[in-house]
């Protein structure tokens, strides 16, 4: 048993030390190749699959084996569609955040009927601004009204606020 782990072991050496005398056809990595990670030196092949298949060390499997050229670029296409979709969407996502996050109410001061209020927020990269206005209708009552946007985002809020005793 010691003697099987020990030659499995020396086999295991020599494949590592010895580079592979299969022919490494250059290509252009992308859609013809999925990427492997290994050793530097010469591609490995296995000749008892079907077809056979080369693993080229600088490029990966060639995926022309498994799927027409245009299947693959077709799938690749799709998948960098559905990312730019999902970019877009949180791009919009962001926005909003940043529109609702400059919406706040503007209190009048104590004894004052109006205020003004001019707000900024910020999420990830997108930048929102926002203003508001308010009015004491009287000593009980505050209507408010606010406006924030941020990149193609558009926030409106507003209210009665109603205090008493």
């Amino acid at each position: 048993m010691n003697s099987l782990r020990s030659i499995s072991a020396i086999f295991a050496l020599i494949a590592m030390i010895v580079p592979s005398s299969a022919q490494v056809v250059a290509t252009t990595p992308g859609t013809t190749y999925l990427a492997v990670v290994g050793p530097v030196g010469g591609g490995v092949c296995v000749s008892s699959a079907t077809p056979s298949t080369c693993v080229n060390p600088g490029l990966g499997i060639p995926l022309d084996n498994y799927a027409a050229t245009s299947s693959v670029d077709s799938q690749f296409a799709s998948v960098n569609s559905q990312l730019a979709t999902l970019n877009n969407l949180a791009r919009q996502n962001t926005s909003f955040a940043a529109a609702v996050g400059a919406t706040h109410d503007a209190i009048p001061n104590a004894g004052d009927r109006f205020a003004v209020r001019f707000n900024t927020s910020s999420v990830g990269n997108a930048v929102g601004a926002g203003v508001s206005a308010s009015a004491n209708l009287d000593d009980h009552f505050r209507a408010s009204l606010n406006y924030g946007a941020a990149r193609g985002q558009n926030v409106v809020s507003g209210g009665l606020n109603f205090s008493f005793h």
